[in-house]
């Protein structure tokens, strides 16, 4: 269950909020080294979170996590009551961690973005994730299955939250197929947000 666990929170996340897409097409374009150009001008303007912003995400992109997560603390720092920000902090964090699946400095920016934002989805996932690295798997599942039943159909994290619950489930021999259903029968008919690059993550099947 730990080790099911440590995958769950360490794997290949690449998640977006449309938030995070929209900084990373504002990046400029054409540019001979972007990444350098983003550098230089979130230094240039250390005030600006949305500079910050997009260079974390190019970072995160490059698989540069610790930078990313230092160019997303500076995001913070420019803009503390952003709550995408936070929790984009949060997933860096994560993923710069080589021996923790949920580091304290992670909890706490997702945390943060809860109290910023209560409807944060990367926020309430990655909190889930802990309650289940805690060994609280029933209360993971809890958690989740009331975001999947406030996930938009065609969401692009939806696909992956319902394979994080069924797995979870399944490791832990907790009955969730009906409770998917139900979820899923009481989603918000709106239009889902524009589609965003990657995915949040669900273990993988060993």
């Amino acid at each position: 269950m730990a080790l099911a666990a440590v995958v769950l929170a360490t794997g290949t996340i690449g998640w977006r909020l449309v938030s995070d897409r929209s900084a990373s097409q504002s990046a400029t374009p054409g540019a001979n080294d972007p990444l350098a150009a983003l550098e230089a001008a979130a230094r240039a303007n250390p005030g600006d979170a949305a500079g910050w912003q997009r260079l974390g995400l190019a970072y995160f992109d490059a698989g540069r996590f610790p930078d990313a997560a230092r160019a997303y603390a500076s995001a913070t720092g420019a803009a503390p009551r952003n709550a995408a920000l936070w929790s984009s902090l949060g997933e860096a964090l994560v993923m710069a961690s080589a021996n923790s699946p949920m580091p304290p400095r992670a909890l706490s920016a997702f945390r943060k973005a809860a109290e910023l934002d209560p409807k944060d989805a990367r926020a309430r996932y990655f909190l889930a994730v802990n309650r289940d690295v805690r060994g609280d798997h029933q209360g993971a599942i809890d958690d989740w299955l009331v975001l999947l039943a406030e996930t938009p159909p065609g969401a692009p994290w939806e696909a992956d939250l319902r394979r994080t619950i069924e797995q979870v489930g399944k490791i832990n021999g907790i009955a969730v197929t009906p409770r998917i259903a139900d979820a899923l029968a009481r989603r918000p008919t709106a239009r889902a947000a524009q589609p965003a690059s990657g995915a949040i993550p669900g273990p993988a099947p060993e």
